[in-house]
């Protein structure tokens, strides 16, 4: 009797909300893991940019998965954590149990060491329980740090968020202008390398649209 073979690829993804200089400990974090999770540097999808905003690499990474993967190669997508792949539980929830391809599961070791499997009631049960007790503790933070700016404000101590490098894309542009090499900019303006190239192809996407 034949036995048909499975194939399981592991494809990593792996995100920050500003970038990987600035947030390098969480960056390399999420690398040692998915790596210990057999996810080759090849197959590792690297992305600068916040779940409340576009990911086209997330997009991409997802895309060419359900694309992919077929019942004789299936191809399980790994992240460090949830909140690093998923904008809230709804949308793991969504992904994980009604998947457009069923051949694309999810490993989300903060959740559970095991691929999710969408069938088991009981993993399914632990999995919802843990994601629904990250969500509260996200929930309690975000509360917490409202009501700490709202009472700096009554105070009149709060005095907002340092600018973002992309505020300074005009000294980063004008600074390139003078012949000052991506590393040198960001040294002079104390923002991450990454932000500096991010400014100058954003400008010259503008330029040439």
């Amino acid at each position: 009797m034949r036995h048909e073979v499975v194939v399981m690829e592991t494809w990593g993804y792996i995100r920050v909300s500003v970038d990987k200089e600035t947030q390098a400990a969480g960056w390399q974090e999420q690398i040692k893991t998915l790596k210990a999770l057999g996810v080759s540097d090849q197959n590792m999808h690297m992305e600068e940019a916040s779940t409340r905003g576009t990911r086209p690499v997330f997009e991409k990474l997802v895309a060419n998965a359900n694309q992919t993967a077929t019942p004789e190669h299936r191809i399980c997508i790994c992240a460090s954590k949830m909140d690093r792949a998923f904008r809230d539980l709804a949308a793991a929830d969504s992904a994980i149990t009604s998947p457009q391809n069923p051949n694309v599961i999810w490993l989300l070791p903060d959740l559970s060491p095991n691929p999710l499997d969408p069938k088991d009631p009981a993993q399914m049960l632990l999995v919802r329980m843990m994601g629904a007790v990250a969500q509260f503790e996200r929930d309690r933070l975000a509360e917490r740090r409202a009501y700490g700016i709202a009472k700096a404000k009554r105070e009149g101590k709060y005095k907002g968020r340092k600018p973002t490098a992309r505020a300074k894309t005009p000294e980063v542009l004008k600074l390139k202008e003078r012949g000052f090499r991506p590393d040198e900019i960001a040294k002079q303006l104390e923002i991450g390398r990454a932000s500096v190239f991010r400014i100058l192809r954003d400008h010259r996407e503008n330029q040439t649209a």
